[in-house]
């Protein structure tokens, strides 16, 4: 089964153009799915990329 929140904050990301709506999405995504502890919301590559493969994954 599909999570909802992952499939919202996926969507997010995905259909917009600004660099800090797509970090909020991801940090809320990396924390939801605990790959990022709470309060890092300056995230590096490395991590957007790790957040990204974890929630495209758990939604397959």
């Amino acid at each position: 089964m599909a999570d909802k929140y992952t499939e919202k904050q996926l969507q997010i990301h995905d259909s917009n153009d600004s660099q800090a709506v797509k970090d909020d999405a991801l940090y809320r995504l990396g924390t939801h799915l605990e790959v990022i502890p709470c309060g890092e919301d300056k995230l590096t590559n490395e991590q957007r990329e790790t957040i990204l493969n974890t929630a495209r994954d758990k939604q397959s």
